[in-house]
């Protein structure tokens, strides 16, 4: 057996512009790595399978394909393909899930990331981060973050990555939803709402990260232009937007619906927490990482 972990995710800052001919979005993202993360143990076995193992509510476990779609034996794939390997022996894959799912947080890219080191190494194929990170780009926009971790710049369609600085530690509440969200049928939406800008600027997301490195407050913190999009499709996001824990306002990360609130102050995080709960809220309390994938 084989193991390896990756972590979740928020987007400090997220910027998107219209569709391109690609059929991909060019965004700006500032993206910041969190201590929640997920462990991905594989296994030689007669036929690929997945199994989960998670303390998250029912309903985001369920969400999790337990089939040959799931991003896990996709990643397997797209390494067999890229080191030659013609006929890849199946295995069995345990996810152990902290990251909620259809969340915006990264949870299925961290999935991909933690599978590419394990099978990387269960089938001593010896690639270098360069080549993991060229495989992991194949599989989805954040699974190149999801390998590098820390803070880090993205743009492009997220994939181009720049590795900056590491922020004065944050503790986050995340607000769990019952719902979960598709990337793609959030961007669908984003297009029909027309809600890209139409000129995306780095020197914002650079300005945040700076003054995130110096304790400075920056009111650039949390934007997020797919939060319409998201709001549209789940109006009920509004209550948890509308949240006050007493640690300032609340963020979405990428596409939704997971929503954040950060404090430098643990002790006021863990009080937060304690609100969200005694409001109704399923919620979880983390901080931000600068680690990223590695085998354990």
């Amino acid at each position: 057996m084989t193991s390896a972990t990756a972590p979740g995710k928020i987007n400090l800052f997220f910027e998107v512009g219209g569709l391109q001919p690609s059929g991909y979005h060019d965004v700006v993202s500032l993206y910041q790595a969190l201590e929640i993360h997920e462990t991905v143990t594989v296994s030689a076995s007669d036929s690929w399978g997945i199994s989960v193992v998670s303390d998250l509510p029912e309903e985001h476990v369920a969400r999790v394909p337990k089939d040959e779609s799931n991003i896990c034996i996709q990643a397997a794939y797209a390494l067999a393909s890229y080191a030659g390997k013609a006929t890849p022996e199946p295995m069995h894959f345990e996810i152990n899930k902290q990251i909620p799912v259809a969340g915006g947080m990264a949870g299925g890219s961290a999935d991909a990331a933690a599978s590419l080191l394990a099978i990387n190494q269960a089938w001593g194929l010896n690639l270098d981060r360069a080549a993991l990170l060229e495989v992991a780009a194949t599989l989805g926009a954040d699974v190149p973050f999801s390998l590098m971790g820390g803070t880090a710049l993205g743009s492009g369609s997220g994939i181009r990555l720049e590795q900056l600085e590491p922020i004065l530690q944050l503790h986050l509440v995340l607000v769990l939803s019952p719902a979960g969200l598709e990337t793609g049928a959030v961007f669908a939406k984003f297009d029909e709402l027309q809600l890209g800008i139409k000129l995306l600027d780095e020197s914002r997301a650079r300005s945040l990260a700076k003054d995130l490195t110096a304790g400075i407050q920056n009111p650039a913190l949390g934007e997020n232009t797919m939060t319409m999009a998201a709001l549209a499709m789940v109006p009920g996001l509004q209550d948890s937007l509308n949240l006050d824990l007493r640690i300032g306002a609340g963020h979405m990360s990428g596409s939704g619906p997971t929503i954040w609130f950060a404090t430098r102050n643990l002790p006021s995080a863990q009080r937060a927490l304690q609100r969200a709960a005694d409001a109704g809220h399923k919620a979880i309390l983390t901080s931000t990482s600068n680690l990223g994938a590695r085998l354990i």
